[in-house]
């Protein structure tokens, strides 16, 4: 069966197998894993014979990729750019590598949505360049990620990580000096890296399979045949990536760690003991589940603030014409929007079945949006409080907080506090610590022993055992600055 695919970039033809849906072959935006709720794989039908859901459809007509097949020998289809997977993003790249030794290295932080990698050679980054993920293609959270893997796609979602690396690197001079490379990573994509099933962490009491992952060659993964170093794991959602971030902000009495992300994953140090948690924000702070949501690329409406004669004015990124919305300006609008106490919009036109408010004439945030933004924030507020909470401490008693990753580095944090997402507090954003990390264990590859020590302090806190999350989840749905 032949597949002739129509898109901006021109003309291909793909040889297609009878029964498997139209994504297969191509580089589409199936971020809930192929499930078709999630709408992002449109494509226009324009000739042949399709079934969509098991059902007949006739061309022309506009269908979910994942959910339709080609039934005659040949189809035409054309692709929106909006469908196809992002192919980059604004990475974070905020470095700062040292180290005892001064051996050309390579560091990788395997993210859930993207892969970021740094070479750092004679005291300093020489080259450093991000992708996303191409495991996206299972869905774009660790969730779905262990449903992929259960379902016996495990050397799938390994070879498309490694794939991802390989393309993340590929331009990188001076590959062929590199003596060591180091990984770090959530506990559930470093599982996937070496092959490892994470099955164990997805149900109670949610154990991962290991903690301190094996010594291996980057020679099958990457194609250097050098030693490859893991950062260990806390736990099951308390992975490598914080192990690291604890261990670069020498994280010291009374300072936070907070990571916000699809998983908010949070270290507390109380002195006596150190503490963590981790709590499910969901995708809405990466633009996943929002009706015009995006990564933060070029031309994603990256901050909202209000205008001088009323009204919201948008800001994009690299200004150019607004193609989305992005976690931080999300944030904005919670803070700067016509909006209730509990996110109802005071300003608002139909938009479908739903009341929304538009941004410009194609850009637009619904009630059921917002309502995905306020239970992310929610999660955030929720987990930092029960936590401090659990160890005696308020958010008065912190002396620091440690925002890390991406998403922080550009987040308004005023906004974030306005909203009620994070407590009043002396905040120190300190960018990708997870890569920082990676590339610093690669420089010192004798401090494993310490990095395995360190995984045995902090103690997690399952935050479903503890009656008053619950009830900080439902009070901070609510936006305090709104009177």
């Amino acid at each position: 069966m032949k597949l002739i695919v129509h898109s901006t970039a021109g003309r291909r033809e793909y040889d297609l197998a009878p029964g498997v849906s139209l994504d297969t072959p191509l580089h589409l935006d199936t971020r809930c894993g192929g499930r078709g709720v999630c709408h992002r794989c449109r494509v226009e039908l324009r000739s042949g014979a399709f079934e969509t859901n098991g059902k007949p459809t006739a061309a022309p007509a506009s269908v979910n990729a994942c959910q339709t097949r080609l039934l005659s020998e040949t189809g035409e289809i054309f692709v929106p750019d909006g469908s196809l997977a992002p192919a980059g993003g604004q990475i974070d790249f905020h470095l700062i590598a040292s180290g005892r030794h001064a051996d050309p290295v390579l560091a990788l932080d395997i993210g859930t949505t993207t892969i970021a990698a740094a070479l750092i050679a004679d005291g300093r980054v020489v080259a450093a360049g991000g992708t996303f993920n191409r495991q996206f293609k299972f869905g774009d959270n660790v969730a779905s990620r262990i449903s992929a893997a259960s379902a016996g796609k495990l050397g799938d979602l390994q070879q498309a990580v490694w794939e991802s690396a390989r393309e993340t690197i590929r331009a990188f001079p001076r590959l062929h000096e590199v003596r060591r490379v180091a990984i770090a990573g959530n506990t559930v994509m470093t599982c996937l890296w070496h092959g490892i099933d994470p099955t164990p962490i997805g149900s109670l009491p949610f154990t991962p399979p290991c903690r301190v992952f094996p010594s291996a060659s980057a020679a099958a993964s990457i194609g250097l045949d050098v030693p490859l170093l893991t950062m260990p794991a806390i736990s099951g959602y308390v992975g490598g990536d914080l192990t690291g971030g604890v261990w670069v902000t020498g994280l010291s009495a009374g300072e936070m760690l907070v990571d916000i992300g699809t998983n908010c994953e949070i270290v507390l140090h109380a002195g006596a003991r150190v503490v963590c948690a981790a709590a499910a924000a969901g995708p809405a702070f990466e633009g996943a589940g929002i009706a015009c949501g995006c990564r933060a690329t070029p031309g994603a409406i990256e901050a909202i603030s209000p205008a001088s004669g009323g009204g919201l004015e948008i800001a994009t990124i690299g200004n150019r014409p607004a193609i989305g919305i992005c976690g931080s300006a999300l944030v904005d609008f919670l803070a700067h929007g016509p909006l209730t106490g509990m996110g109802r919009l005071k300003v608002h036109e139909p938009i479908g079945s739903l009341r929304g408010y538009r941004l410009n004439s194609a850009i637009y945030l619904t009630e059921s949006d917002i309502e995905q933004v306020m239970k992310a924030k929610a999660a955030v507020c929720a987990g930092i409080l029960t936590l401090l909470e659990h160890a005696g401490m308020s958010p008065g008693d912190l002396r620091r907080i440690h925002l890390a990753g991406g998403f922080a580095r550009h987040l308004n944090l005023k906004s974030a506090v306005a909203i009620g997402m994070l407590p009043e507090g002396p905040y120190q954003t300190v960018g990708n610590t997870s890569l920082a990390s990676a590339a610093r264990l690669a420089l010192e590859p004798e401090s494993m022993p310490e990095l395995v020590r360190l995984i045995d302090r902090p103690t997690e806190i399952p935050l479903n055992t503890i009656p008053s999350f619950s009830d900080r989840f439902i009070d901070a749905l609510a936006l305090p600055h709104v009177q």
